[in-house]
């Protein structure tokens, strides 16, 4: 609620959060109403504060139990999250906008780095520690399956989740988020950045065209080189994720999403990771006046969430990459408000970019929970 508060304080408009399936479900068909009851209340709070929530079903994690059945490349798979759709949309009311799964392509990118990072003693040990932890094996959706399973099985349970969603309350806005790159490349490279939008994006943006938005989830551009090789511009500035720092890369991610599929966009995340708030502050409004200008050549763009709200827990990176626009020190859990934050509540109560003022064609400005936004 304190967050919600600052989040509202700020001028923003909204907020999206996911819903953690494990604590929904705990046990295979068994829903815990104190669960339900909580995620009733952060909505409640939202809507108190005149924030429209967004849910995300779906963000990486997955029950126990499923895991041990296999997780995603499980064929029940996709029932079985349909099934969690159904349940959760049938006890929670409040909310318009929900994304069933959250960059369901990502495997599709990740998978080969972290293989190769899996062959080491080490991770092999962590590995067999986590098997014992489920007792059995974990037949890791990422690492293990072939492309046809992460694209049959995440596809699928995207469809059958949109459909359960839909079939309690046939007006809330459902969509799915993707990781998209600005895919480019250096002369003589074309074919494999070509290839690589075929792989990653192509077959998955197809199979969703119709649906109500497509989440674009942005943060750098990635370059297709001659000799095979792909990623950042050797000598371009790079943020502590190691992406180049270039805001430019959402504008061109839009355009090339609303070109394959005449879908309408939400962009579910974009930002920039550092230490120096200065340099995010800068970002947000470039990475939106690019937008912007994509926006009136007629792609459509209905919001824009940043990520993330608080500096958050980014995974195998930790509490190192701090995304956020209000800080967090992790012993007291006190917040700290940072400038780019009060700059993005300015944009946001405007709906436009500084003294310009081209607000004729913005989108509506949004905050989010690990993002935030416009």
């Amino acid at each position: 609620g304190d967050d919600m508060a600052i989040l509202a304080a700020l001028g923003l408009q909204s907020y999206r959060f996911s819903i953690e399936w494990a604590r929904i479900e705990p046990e295979d068909g068994v829903f815990s109403q104190a669960a339900l009851d909580h995620y009733q209340r952060c909505i409640d709070a939202c809507l108190s504060r005149g924030l429209a929530p967004v849910l995300t079903y779906h963000h990486f994690t997955l029950p126990l139990w499923l895991a041990r059945q296999g997780g995603m490349t499980s064929p029940e798979f996709p029932d079985r999250f349909a099934r969690f759709c159904e349940h959760a949309t049938r006890h929670l009311r409040g909310f318009d906008i929900a994304c069933t799964i959250n960059e369901l392509n990502l495997p599709l990118f990740i998978r080969e780095p972290l293989m190769a990072r899996m062959t080491s003693e080490k991770a092999l040990a962590r590995i067999a520690a986590a098997e014992a932890v489920l007792h059995g094996s974990i037949n890791s959706f990422f690492l293990y399956s072939p492309r046809e399973v992460i694209l049959n099985q995440g596809l699928a349970a995207h469809a059958k989740g949109r459909d359960a969603i839909k079939s309690v309350r046939s007006e809330i806005q459902v969509g799915v988020t993707f990781a998209v790159q600005d895919e480019q490349a250096e002369p003589g490279a074309e074919a494999l950045r070509d290839q690589r939008r075929e792989d990653f994006y192509g077959v998955c943006l197809d199979a969703v065209k119709g649906d109500d938005f497509i989440g674009v989830q942005t943060y750098s551009r990635v370059v297709s080189k001659r000799d095979g090789s792909s990623g950042p511009e050797e000598g371009h500035p790079r943020t502590v994720m190691g992406y180049e720092d270039r805001p430019q890369a959402l504008a061109a991610t839009c355009r090339f999403v609303w070109e394959r599929t005449a879908t309408p966009i939400i962009v579910t995340e974009n930002g920039w990771a550092g230490d120096d708030d200065r340099r995010r502050a800068a970002f947000v409004p470039e990475a939106l006046s690019e937008l912007h200008d994509a926006i009136a050549e007629g792609v459509d763009v209905r919001g824009y969430f940043y990520w993330s709200l608080l500096d958050n827990y980014e995974w195998a990176a930790g509490y190192g990459p701090k995304f956020g626009l209000i800080g967090v020190d992790r012993a007291t859990q006190q917040r700290r408000i940072k400038p780019s934050a009060v700059l993005l509540g300015d944009i946001a109560r405007a709906n436009a970019l500084g003294a310009d003022n081209r607000s004729a064609a913005a989108p509506q400005v949004m905050g989010d929970g690990a993002p935030v936004g416009l």
